[in-house]
């Protein structure tokens, strides 16, 4: 879909044109999943996120002004509600562990099963590695390697300078390599 096809039919979502919601949302589900599902790593909490995603962007749709393409709006967008996830998660987690603590819960921790989001094992080692960065040098990796944003784009979704993201790259990439050749502890 072109930048014109694009605007039309933002014009008619703003017009509130369920059609043209449904089009839109068609057109972008893919990318936007992905990105959510690179993000968060479970396929079910990734639908869920992209489907926030899409709501929030419809109801402000309204102040897209086209400063940049629609999917860059719209994976910053997609990201914040990951974001927001994230925390929750954590948050989560971190109140299981204080529990587990204190009532001295026997038994393993509970592992979550693997998704088959990556089939080779040098790949999931890779993975594991972009997991263990922080979400300053994650966001910006998974941005453009498994979306193939440029530096530019990765700079207006993440709302910093094109120079910040280059030096996030960089640094991810650094850690990654002391991760991956055993330098570094994984977790």
């Amino acid at each position: 879909m072109d930048h014109t096809d694009t605007a039309l039919l933002i014009s008619r979502c703003r017009e509130g044109d369920a059609s043209a919601v449904e089009a839109l949302v068609q057109t972008h589900k893919a990318s936007v999943f992905r990105l959510a599902l690179s993000m968060l790593d479970d396929p079910a909490e990734a639908d869920e996120a992209a489907q926030d995603a899409f709501v929030a962007a419809i109801g402000k749709l309204h102040s897209y002004r086209g400063e940049s393409s629609f999917t860059t709006w719209l994976y910053a967008i997609t990201l914040n509600v990951c974001r927001g996830r994230l925390r929750k998660r954590r948050a989560r987690e971190r109140l299981a562990q204080v529990l587990h603590a204190l009532f001295r819960a026997g038994g393993e921790s509970g592992s979550h099963p693997e998704h088959v989001v990556i089939q080779h094992e040098t790949d999931r080692a890779v993975w594991r590695a972009i997991q263990a960065l922080d979400d300053r040098q994650r966001e910006p990796v998974i941005l453009r390697y498994y979306h193939d944003l440029s530096a530019i784009e990765i700079a207006r979704v993440l709302g910093v300078s094109d120079r910040t993201v280059r030096a996030r790259l960089h640094a991810a990439h650094e850690r990654i390599r002391e991760l991956l050749t055993g330098k570094a502890d994984l977790r």
